[in-house]
Parts: C-alpha cells; structure tokens; sequence
C-alpha cells in the first residue's frame, strides 16, 4: 500500500518544513540563523566546574585568603590521677540529662600510665555510652589536661582479686541467683513455701 505525496518524510500542514530525522541538525528557515547549540555533556560541565574550583582555591592560596585553623593540641604536659578526675568531673557538669553517661564517668576512679588514661564502667550499657561520646571525651582531656597525646581506653571493671568481672545485683532475680549460688538450700525454701519473686 503506498500513500499519495508520500516521500519517506513527514510534512508539517502549513509550514512545508519537514521534522529532523534522527542524527540530522534541525533546518533553519530561510533569512534566520542557525542558533543550534551543542550542549556538552554532564561529566564534561562537572569537570570544568572542578577545574574552575581548583582554579579559586589556588587564587585563595596565594592571596593568604584560606588559612586553615590547626585547633589540636601539640603540647606534652604532665597530668595526674587529680588531674584527669577534676577534668572529668568539669566534664560531667557540662552533661544535662544524661545520667549514665554521668555515672560511667564518675564511679571508678580513672587509671593513669604516662599518657594513657583508663576509664572503668560497671556493664556494657556504661561502655556502649561512654564509647558513643569517646571523641568529644578524648578532646575535651586533651584541652582540659594540655596534651594532645593523650590515649584514652574505656573498659568493663573487673575485679582485682581474681580478675572476674564484677557483677551489680540491680533486680531481685540477680539477688535470688547470687543467694543460690552462695547457699543452694535458698533455692529449696523458696520451693518449698512456693515463693515468688518480684
């Protein structure tokens, strides 16, 4: 079936322009420019905007325009146990509502060789919290004491005796299990007079 007027090309009514076919520039009516502009591609518009940037920043550079603030600590003091526990307790004042975190830091006193200072907590709720604000801790001894050198190590406390970690009775089942392990007759009462526990 072949259709009348019909060369390969779709006219538009009117006009008598024909539409672009695809890989050919759009034709330009007669008495007017060709204003077509090739638009470059994304990467090449993003790396002449790093290459405009770069240009910027080596302009900054050699006006002195971008002095970059150095705010560690580069001194070597000495510090003490005193030392580090005032410096932890400023640091607890600053602390609003959190009350673990509070606790972490103030039950043990903290341990300290040359310039590494330990910090006990009582349980891994403590560690968890204390690990979470380690950054903001570790920089707020470092300014407080005036050693940038400091290393800060926060572990669960263990007893020194025999080295097993020590255990807090929070709850009336832990106190039941403790007593039971003390005196397993406990155990027999509580069977015995069908004891509950709260």
């Amino acid at each position: 079936m072949k259709i009348a007027d019909f060369n390969g090309k779709f006219q538009q009514s009117g006009g008598g322009t024909t539409a672009p076919v695809a890989g050919e520039k759009p034709s330009v009516p007669a008495g007017k420019t060709n204003t077509y502009k090739v638009e470059p591609p994304h990467s090449f518009k993003l790396k002449m905007a790093m290459a405009e940037t770069r240009e910027n920043l080596q302009i900054q550079r050699e006006e002195g325009g971008a002095k970059v603030e150095d705010n560690r600590v580069k001194a070597q003091s000495e510090f003490t146990v005193a030392d580090v526990t005032s410096a932890l307790e400023t640091y607890v004042a600053t602390l609003r509502e959190d009350t673990a975190v509070k606790i972490a830091l103030t039950s043990h006193s903290p341990k300290v060789q040359g310039f590494v200072i330990t910090l006990e907590v009582d349980n891994d709720f403590l560690l968890s919290k204390v690990t979470d604000i380690h950054p903001y801790l570790l920089s707020f001894l470092a300014k407080r004491l005036n050693n940038g050198f400091i290393t800060l190590n926060v572990q669960v406390y263990m007893e020194p005796e025999n080295g097993e970690e020590k255990r807090r009775l929070f709850t009336a089942k832990d106190k039941f299990d403790h007593f039971v392990q003390i005196n397993p007759a406990v155990s027999e009462l509580k069977a015995l007079f069908g004891l509950e526990i709260e």
